[in-house]
């Protein structure tokens, strides 16, 4: 009798572990590395903010932090349409604007544009592809 309650045991000790190590792999799919957008400089105003990105390597589940500190700036994530045409008016998936803001990348293109009219168009704006 006591070897059945042992053999039970380690049983569920199995699934236990066994669940354990789903739930924490499934923490690390969520929580992908953080990337400042526009480095030391932030997301502000200014010719490499648009090409920033473009040297990384970025996955579904990475995290963009965009900082700024004018209280004028805000981050529209847009579709293809509104990153092309700087306009989030039809095109906006959701709109940023506490200073510090944390994006978690979708797998594919993600879009986003600084909402402030003329910015996108000066270049405030970044396209990032998550794999």
């Amino acid at each position: 009798m006591s070897g059945t309650r042992v053999g039970a045991q380690s049983r569920a000790l199995v699934i236990i572990f066994g669940l354990l190590c789903l739930l924490l792999q499934s923490e690390e799919a969520h929580h992908g590395t953080e990337y400042v957008v526009g480095d030391d400089k932030g997301w502000d105003l200014y010719p490499e903010v648009s090409n920033w990105g473009k040297d990384k390597h970025f996955k579904a589940g990475d995290v963009l932090v965009f900082k700024y500190s004018n209280p004028l700036f805000s981050v529209a994530a847009v579709d293809a349409k509104g990153y092309q045409s700087c306009s989030a008016k039809g095109h906006l998936k959701k709109l940023y604007n506490s200073g510090h803001d944390h994006v978690v990348l979708n797998k594919g293109q993600n879009y986003f544009i600084c909402n402030v009219i003329d910015y996108c168009g000066y270049g405030m704006r970044i396209a990032v592809h998550a794999e």
